[in-house]
C-alpha cells in the first residue's frame, strides 16, 4: 500500500510540475544544466514550436514567485531595483544543442513587455558565455529598443549568434494601454565560432532575466509614474561567477561488429569490451541525458555515493550485447517498492515508437532482496518472447542488500538484445533508452532510514509514459558495419594519433599523428555506420610526425571517424563535419 501510494504522489507532483518541498534544496542555484541533444533541426524564428523544447528535462525558471520542481530549477539571487513589484512574471530558460550550436530558448509570461525606461534594458536575457580560452563574451536577447513595439534585440560577437522572439497575440512592447500576454524567444549560439571542438564541453555562463513593468516609450528609468523592475540571475548578477552548461548527451553511440561470441555471466570478460564504445550514465555525467536525487522522507539528507555506471555496446550480426559497469557503493533495492539498481533498458521496434500500453520493458536489476542475491532478469508482457537475455555478476567485496559489511565494490551486468525480433538489421540503429537506478543505503526500511538515497540517472529518458514525457526521448545505438577499431588505451605512448584541426570542420582539416619507427601505415575515413569513405594514407613512412589533409567537399554535414594503423596499433579519433 505504501509503495503504490507513494508512486501515485510522485506521479501527481511531476504531472503539476511539483515536489518542491522535497527538491527545493538540490535544484537551487545548480552548479550546472546538462544540455541536452535536440532530436530535429531548431528554426530560430522565436515561436518554439519544435517538440524538442516541450520535452522534459532539466530547464530553469525565474521570478519573484518562482518555485523548484521535478526538473526545475531556480536561479542563484535576485534583486527588486525599483519598487513597487508586485508582478508574479514567470521566465523559463531552457538549453538544447545539436553538435555545437548551443540553443537558448525564454518563454515568459510578462503582462508588461518593455523596456527599463530609457535605459539599456529591458525584458529578456543578458548572458555571459566564456569562449573556449575562458574569456567570457556577452549576449543579450532584449527588448530594450525604443519607439512602440519594437522587435527583440540580439547582440553579441558579430558571426556567432542569431535569434528571434514572438509576441503573443495582444502584446504590444513599450506600451501600457492594455495587457500584454507575454513572449518567446530563441537564439543560437555557434560554439566553434568561441573556439569550442568537445561536444562534451563544459561552458562557463551566467544569465540575468530582467523584468521591467509598466514603462511607455520615452519614460525615464526612476520616474514616479508607474514604472517597476525586478531581476534576478544565475551565477552573478555581472561576474566574475558562472555556473556551467555542459553538453551532454551524445545522441548516438556506434556498437561495432565483433565475430565472437559472448559468454553471458555478467563479467564483461570478453576482449571485445575493452574497446567498445559507451555511454557513462551518473551525476554530472557529459554523456547521460537527466537524471534525479530523491530521498523522501529527509529532504536535507546528501547523495553521498554518487556511482557511476559505464553502458558499452557491441554487436555480433542482430544481436546487440549491452554491458554494465558501476561502481556503486551501496548495491540493493528500494525498500519497499519494485525499484532496485541495475540497469532498466526501454526498447522499440523499428520505425516504432510504442505508445503507453505497448512500451517494451528489459530489466537487469537487483530485485531480490536476499542478502547476497544477484540481479534479476526479466523483460514485461510487450517484449517478443525470446527476444533479450541477461546476467550478472559482483566482485568480491561486494555482499548486496546489506549495508554491515562496508562499501560495496560495485557490479556488472550483460544484456543480449536480439534486435531482429524487434525488426532491426545491421546497419540499423537501433533506439532505445538506458536507465540506470542508483539505490542506496535501502537495505532497511527506506521510509524511516534517514541515510536512503534514491536516485536514477538516464541516457535518453526516464520514462516511457506519456504522463511524464509528452515527447519520448530515445537514442540510437548504431549496428555498425565496422569491427572495433581499437581506443587510445594500449596503444604505446610513441603512435600518437592527434585531434584533428579545425575540428568541427568545413571542408578541409588537417589530420596529425606520430610513429615510433618506420612501418607500413594506413590512414582511413568511415562514416558513422563503419562503412569506409576515403584512404589517406596506406603505404609504408618513417619514423617522427606526420601531417595530411583531408578534404570533404563531396561528403555531407554529419560524424566522421578516422582510423590510424600502425603496426599491431589501431586508434581512432571523431570528426564532425558542418556545411
Amino acid at each position: 500500500m505504501k509503495q503504490n501510494y507513494a508512486i501515485a504522489i510522485l506521479a501527481l507532483f511531476v504531472m503539476i510540475g511539483g515536489l518542491n518541498t522535497i527538491q527545493a534544496q538540490s535544484h537551487s542555484d545548480p552548479a550546472y544544466i546538462p544540455v541536452i541533444s535536440a532530436e530535429n533541426p531548431i528554426v530560430v524564428d522565436g515561436v518554439l514550436d519544435e517538440t524538442d523544447w516541450i520535452k522534459r528535462y532539466d530547464y530553469l525558471v525565474f521570478g519573484a514567485t518562482a518555485l523548484p520542481g521535478d526538473v526545475t530549477y531556480t536561479g542563484t539571487s535576485s534583486v527588486t531595483v525599483k519598487e513597487p513589484y508586485t508582478d508574479s512574471t514567470l521566465t523559463f530558460v531552457k538549453f538544447l544543442r545539436r553538435g555545437l550550436d548551443l540553443y537558448i530558448s525564454v518563454e515568459s509570461n510578462d503582462q508588461s513587455v518593455g523596456r527599463f525606461g530609457d535605459s539599456w534594458e529591458g525584458d529578456g536575457i543578458f548572458m555571459k558565455i566564456n569562449d573556449a580560452s575562458g574569456i567570457p563574451k556577452e549576449y543579450k536577447m532584449y527588448f530594450n529598443a525604443g519607439g512602440v513595439d519594437p522587435n527583440i534585440v540580439i547582440e553579441g560577437t558579430v558571426g556567432t549568434v542569431e535569434g528571434a522572439a514572438w509576441k503573443h497575440p495582444g502584446t504590444i512592447v513599450n506600451d501600457t494601454s492594455s495587457v500584454d500576454s507575454g513572449y518567446t524567444a530563441e537564439m543560437v549560439i555557434h560554439l566553434d565560432q568561441l573556439g569550442y571542438t568537445d561536444e562534451g564541453a563544459d561552458i562557463g555562463f551566467l544569465i540575468n532575466v530582467f523584468d521591467p513593468d509598466h514603462y511607455t516609450d520615452g519614460m525615464l528609468p526612476w520616474d514616479d509614474n508607474g514604472g517597476n523592475y525586478w531581476k534576478g540571475w544565475w551565477g552573478s548578477e555581472w561576474g566574475p561567477d558562472t555556473r556551467i552548461l555542459r553538453l551532454a548527451d551524445p545522441p548516438s553511440v556506434i556498437a561495432h561488429s565483433t565475430d565472437d561470441s559472448i559468454t553471458l555471466d555478467g563479467e564483461l570478460n570478453e576482449s571485445f569490451w575493452a574497446n567498445a564504445l559507451s555511454v557513462t550514465v551518473g551525476k554530472g555525467s557529459n554523456t547521460s541525458t537527466g537524471g534525479y536525487y530523491m530521498q523522501w522522507n529527509h529532504p536535507t539528507n546528501v547523495y553521498e555515493d554518487q556511482s557511476m555506471a559505464t553502458v558499452k555496446f557491441m554487436h555480433k550480426g542482430t544481436d546487440l550485447y549491452i554491458g554494465v559497469e558501476s561502481d556503486d557503493a551501496s548495491v540493493c533495492k528500494w525498500s519497499p517498492g519494485w525499484e532496485a539498481d541495475g540497469l532498466f533498458l526501454w526498447m522499440t521496434n523499428k520505425d516504432e515508437i510504442p505508445g503507453p500500453g505497448a512500451r517494451m520493458e528489459i530489466k537487469n536489476m537487483f530485485f531480490n532482496s536476499t542478502e547476497g542475491a544477484l540481479a534479476v532478469f526479466e523483460v514485461n508482457g510487450n517484449v517478443p518472447t525470446g527476444a533479450a537475455e541477461g546476467a550478472s555478476a559482483v566482485p568480491t567485496g561486494t555482499v548486496t542488500h546489506t549495508e554491515t559489511n562496508g562499501a560495496d565494490a560495485g557490479y556488472s551486468l550483460e544484456v543480449v538484445v536480439h534486435t531482429d525480433m524487434f525488426g532491426y538489421s545491421v546497419g540499423d540503429a537501433v533506439k532505445l533508452s538506458a536507465v540506470i537506478w542508483d539505490l542506496d543505503y535501502a537495505s532497511a526500511d527506506a521510509w524511516t532510514d534517514s541515510t536512503a538515497d534514491y536516485a536514477p540517472n538516464w541516457w535518453g529518458t526516464q520514462w516511457v509514459d506519456a504522463n511524464f514525457e509528452r515527447y519520448h526521448m530515445y537514442r540510437e545505438v548504431i549496428l555498425s558495419t565496422a569491427t572495433d577499431m581499437g581506443t587510445e588505451e594500449g596503444i604505446a605512448n610513441t603512435y600518437k594519433l592527434n585531434q584533428n584541426y579545425p575540428n568541427p570542420f568545413n571542408p578541409t582539416t588537417k589530420i596529425s599523428y606520430s610513429l615510433a619507427k618506420k612501418e607500413f601505415v594506413s590512414l582511413k575515413i568511415y562514416d558513422v555506420l563503419g562503412t569506409e569513405i576515403a584512404t589517406l594514407i596506406n603505404s609504408v613512412q618513417d619514423n617522427g610526425a606526420h601531417e595530411v589533409n583531408f578534404d570533404a567537399t563531396n561528403l555531407s554535414t554529419g560524424v566522421y571517424f578516422y582510423t590510424l594503423k600502425s603496426g599491431n596499433n589501431f586508434q581512432t579519433r571523431k570528426m564532425i563535419l558542418i556545411k
